[in-house]
């Protein structure tokens, strides 16, 4: 396929664009899609704590925006950089379709005689589309960077496939200028392939050197000679088959002279081209990275010939025999289309489907860190009910207290995994991983068992007869054992405080049956303290005198219901407030009481 060569313009302000430009690799979309992924996983999924969850949030948003602005900035300086290369190329492509230029060969050319190989006419070319690839101009060596960041752009991500220096040695006054300019090709061709992260490019070699003394026809084209590979060639030995087909080439023609001479010049510039040429690419004592040689070629087209040619003068030194001299061929000379038919292949995706298998990567990871994440969560719920069963399981009923704390632990337990059931599974606990419902039935097996501990009596009325003699406060013989019941209240509720008060009928003045009931209170309590190995400090003491009558004491049997000992368990929490008692309170007396009770505490509450 040809078409016409674009005129490579100065002006990249004024250039036409023809929407041809490749979009690349989506690096910030890609970085966008990564950094949601991760958001999602934290929080959905993972959730590590809101400390940690942020911390993770901002260093993620924050790398993703600075990829971001680095692309942005990248593609900018790209753009302005090679905004000439591109409209040449998409004006030398124009006719190209947009699938067919990354599929077609593209080749670096720097060297030596550019113009007699692109331009046509008094118009200089900058991209010449035939001979089997498209072929792009670098005037300067180092300018091969710069155009293969541009190609690789244009090209949608595709890099060139291989560069193509050409040397003709009738433009070089010696072999030290030439050397020299073999290294800085060397360098910038070095520095192509690092820049877009590769190797080496496929490196091709075209000596343009009139071979035969016969003024060249443009009717009978010449021939190329030359060899190449689809790998490294590292044999200079290879050039023997050049040599071989000339001499092959001899036996056939009819013109024997011509071709002879053809086939001398073309052994002597072979073997010229692998010391002079070859060598200072290769040299492995260069710094920069030697040039990967896939083919070698020569032409018997060229610039006119004489002493002053550096190859010339080496045939001079090793026959002693002065070379007549040629005329220059007739431009355009061609391309080497023969030795790029051996461009290796080279593996490449399309950058968009690039980015999708990479993004089919990246949710297969996240899927993965989610399945883990998830199992984790799932474990950690599974062994947080397992641990509030086993403490629920592990508190004895008398700690009452601890035994509902746990209790309503179980049922908190309970209502959320109902809930999951009810409403769906929460993110963090799917793909497959819940085992929560399994749970469910022995957390209400557990809550059922629950049997609250009965009520604790509110008072143990004892009789003041039983215990004193009339009108006196010392305990009697023997009456000790009137009060193993209220003992035995107070063994069986150690952590609550008790209250002993003391009551009597209205015989006898208030102030007096006031001090008898406080001083039998108080002996009652010195015994219980005793008995019970308590500290003091649980117990108080309250006389009333005859002011909480139970009974009418108008009759015997009411005023001996009268004479009584109190003890009275003091609830610490509203749930124990005693509900029944054998003897019941009036409300007066309950609030009597608990008026009581508050007072004589409070100092130690």
């Amino acid at each position: 396929m040809k078409s016409s060569p674009a005129v490579l313009t100065s002006e990249p302000g004024h250039a036409r664009a023809y929407g041809q430009e490749g979009l690349g690799y989506p690096v910030r979309l890609m970085a966008a899609f990564a950094a949601a992924l991760a958001l999602a996983i934290i929080w959905l999924v993972v959730q590590p704590g809101a400390s940690v969850a942020s911390m993770l949030t901002c260093a993620i948003v924050i790398a993703a925006v600075l990829l971001m602005l680095w692309r942005t900035r990248q593609l900018s300086r790209a753009r302005n950089g090679s905004a000439h290369i591109m409209t040449a190329l998409g004006a030398a492509t124009v006719d190209i379709p947009v699938r067919l230029r990354t599929r077609m060969p593209l080749v670096l050319v720097t060297g030596d005689a550019l113009a007699a190989l692109f331009d046509r006419g008094e118009a200089a070319r900058f991209v010449h589309v035939g001979a089997g690839a498209i072929w792009l101009r670098a005037e300067r060596p180092n300018d091969l960077p710069r155009l293969a960041v541009a190609v690789k752009q244009w090209r949608d991500g595709r890099a060139p496939d291989g560069i193509v220096l050409a040397v003709a040695p009738a433009f070089h006054a010696d072999t030290e200028m030439l050397a020299q300019s073999l290294r800085v090709v060397r360098q910038a061709a070095s520095d192509a392939a690092r820049l877009l992260g590769t190797r080496h490019f496929p490196g091709y070699i075209a000596v343009y050197q009139r071979l035969s003394t016969e003024p060249a026809s443009p009717a009978t084209p010449p021939q190329w000679y030359g060899v190449s590979s689809a790998v490294h060639m590292t044999d200079s030995q290879r050039f023997d088959t050049v040599i071989r087909a000339a001499e092959n080439e001899v036996r056939h023609a009819t013109d024997n002279r011509v071709a002879a001479t053809r086939a001398a010049a073309l052994a002597s510039i072979a073997g010229w081209t692998q010391r002079v040429v070859i060598a200072p690419l290769a040299d492995q004592r260069q710094p920069a990275a030697p040039w990967a040689l896939f083919g070698a070629g020569w032409i018997d087209c060229g610039p006119a010939s004489g002493v002053a040619n550096p190859w010339e003068r080496d045939v001079q030194m090793q026959t002693c025999v002065t070379r007549a001299a040629a005329t220059a061929s007739p431009t355009p000379w061609p391309l080497p289309q023969p030795l790029i038919g051996a461009l290796p292949v080279r593996l490449w995706m399309p950058p968009r489907m690039a980015a999708l298998a990479h993004a089919i990567v990246l949710l297969a990871c996240a899927a993965a860190v989610a399945f883990v994440g998830s199992a984790r969560n799932n474990a950690a719920l599974l062994a947080r009910v397992d641990a509030d069963l086993a403490r629920y399981a592990s508190i004895p009923a008398a700690r009452d207290a601890a035994r509902r704390d746990a209790l309503h632990t179980l049922v908190t337990d309970r209502d959320e995994l109902d809930r999951y059931a009810r409403t769906g599974i929460p993110l963090r606990l799917s793909f497959g991983m819940y085992r929560g419902a399994q749970m469910i039935p022995a957390l209400n097996d557990a809550i059922a068992s629950y049997a609250p501990p009965p009520p604790l009596p509110a008072v143990v009325t004892l009789d003041s007869m039983s215990l004193f003699d009339s009108g006196k406060a010392q305990l009697k013989d023997g009456s000790t054992r009137a009060m193993v019941e209220a003992l035995d209240m107070i063994k069986q509720h150690p952590g609550k405080r008790i209250l002993v008060a003391g009551h009597t009928d209205n015989v006898g003045t208030p102030s007096s049956n006031l001090k008898l009931s406080t001083a039998r209170a108080e002996a009652v309590r010195a015994w219980l303290i005793e008995a019970s190995g308590m500290a003091s400090t649980h117990f108080a003491i309250q006389g009333y005198g005859d002011t909480h009558p139970v009974a009418d004491n108008e009759t015997e049997a009411g005023r001996a219901k009268n004479r009584r000992v109190e003890i009275t368990l003091v609830p610490d929490a509203a749930h124990d407030m005693p509900m029944n008692s054998s003897v019941p309170l009036s409300n007066a007396a309950r609030a009597d009481t608990n008026e009581a009770v508050r007072q004589i505490f409070a100092p130690e509450v």
